[in-house]
């Protein structure tokens, strides 16, 4: 339960942080990330690498604004066209990111806002494995000033961030009768995944509930236009959706069911 609680909070303060102080990562820092980082790729199967100060993989970004001191990055890289992976990716990724937010470091998930090909340069990427997406990785600017901030304070950064889709939008497939029906843990999985991060900030999933089987299922919306990060993304809010709702496990793919326990 005290694993549950953390995460809980990283996922109610976590933003996407697109400005970094200049200050590198430290070797503690960064040892941590990697102990965080074995047990997840063992359970993945994915090979997801933490790479330090490599700042002309954001070059472009830095340069325009788009981002500011960005050089650090989690290399995602998994089996060859393999939807699950690219799902698992997400999932798994995700809950680096949130160890990461945990530990006072700034994240972005990033699809277009980095160099690939630079990228692919510094990471472990062989025959049978690509390189799927980027998560931009280090200290928020003025961090020392973020790290002074109270929970209570953190979590209202986090609420006037962004805009997010509605409670309803994200059970669009639902009756108004079958969302108040729905049980306290499908609700609190539902918000919890409002509050994820997509690689295109286009939050392209779908919640639904069963009453009959008291089970939930997660859906790609096509009307969300993201189609190419759509799995990544499901992955990402699908482990927000569990961490929300407590007790319980996923099966893979659109679609898939989650067994609360």
């Amino acid at each position: 339960m005290a694993e549950h609680t953390q995460l809980i909070d990283a996922i109610n303060i976590r933003t996407a942080v697109r400005a970094y102080d200049n200050e590198p990562i430290d070797d503690d820092t960064a040892r941590q990330l990697e102990m965080t980082l074995q047990p997840i790729n063992l359970l993945a199967d994915l090979d997801i690498q933490l790479v330090r100060d490599q700042p002309k993989v954001f070059a472009e970004a830095n340069a325009s604004g788009h981002l500011t001191n960005a050089a650090n990055y989690l290399a995602i890289v998994g089996p060859k066209d393999d939807d699950e992976a690219k799902e698992r990716a997400g999932f798994y990724a995700e809950r680096v990111v949130l160890a990461a937010t945990l530990r006072g470091l700034g994240t972005l998930w990033v699809a277009g806002s980095w160099d690939r090909a630079e990228a692919a340069k510094h990471c472990r990427v062989t025959g049978a494995q690509e390189l799927y997406l980027a998560v931009v990785v280090g200290h928020p600017k003025d961090h020392l000033a973020y790290q002074s901030k109270s929970y209570d304070e953190l979590c209202e950064i986090q609420r006037a961030h962004r805009p997010s889709k509605s409670y309803e939008q994200f059970t669009a497939l639902m009756s108004d009768e079958a969302r108040e029906a729905a049980p306290a843990w499908f609700k609190a999985g539902v918000e919890a995944a409002m509050k994820a991060p997509s690689a295109m900030n286009r939050q392209p999933v779908t919640f639904t509930y069963n009453a009959a089987d008291d089970t939930a299922a997660a859906h790609i919306d096509p009307a969300a236009g993201d189609e190419h990060w759509a799995l990544n993304d499901l992955g990402i809010a699908k482990l927000h959706f569990q961490i929300g709702a407590g007790q319980g496990q996923w099966a893979w793919g659109d679609g898939g069911l989650f067994i609360h326990k």
